[in-house]
């Protein structure tokens, strides 16, 4: 039996995207495979009577420090998008179709839906943005819009995001790795030494 992780992300957080496109070294690193669990944050915040960034303080901190992790990580442009925070349904649920029909692919798509809502200006809330994303990977655009509305698909993000309030998922990046939670993708190192 292969050994995994489990790495919950929502495509509105920029950490989550500075996480997804190291995520697949680290666990190649560990010899993990990688069970792509994007979910949606807001609805954890809901179930808890919370709101995402409500100190208006950690909010200036999360784009100032997200900038600088993302300068550091060689990635140009990121900026805070217009209508910023985007809900992710739709490269949410494109990313278990893809999972459903070319799973090799999931990650390229993942790390390409977040650069085109956090470096490309794109608003990937939009299904046909998000579309635009999956067709320039090859895939079959009206393919992807049926399967983006597969009551199937729908049920899957349903299930992840529940999944992820009854596994104690308070945040983008998350990942879970032999019952173990690590917040945030500065806990990599820390990953690769206790799991390694």
């Amino acid at each position: 039996m292969t050994k995994s992780l489990d790495f919950f992300f929502d495509f509105a957080s920029p950490y989550g995207f500075l996480a997804a496109r190291k995520v697949s070294a680290l666990a190649e690193n560990i010899g993990r495979d990688i069970n792509w669990r994007p979910f949606l944050i807001g609805a954890v915040y809901k179930a808890h009577g919370a709101a995402p960034l409500s100190h208006p303080l950690k909010g200036e901190y999360m784009f100032t420090d997200a900038f600088r992790r993302a300068k550091l990580d060689g990635i140009k442009g990121l900026s805070k998008p217009a209508n910023f925070p985007a809900h992710s349904v739709p490269p949410s649920r494109l990313t278990y179709w893809i999972e459903c029909q070319a799973p090799e692919k999931v990650a390229e798509f993942v790390v390409a839906a977040y650069e085109a809502y956090w470096t490309g200006d794109r608003d990937t809330s939009d299904i046909e943005a998000a579309l635009d994303v999956a067709e320039a990977l090859g895939f079959d655009r009206q393919q992807a819009l049926v399967g983006a509305q597969d009551p199937e698909i729908k049920d899957r993000l349903r299930a992840v995001t529940d999944e992820a309030l009854e596994r104690g998922v308070f945040g983008s990046p998350f990942i879970l790795i032999d019952d173990q939670p690590y917040w945030g993708g500065d806990r990599f190192a820390d990953i690769e030494k206790l799991h390694g």
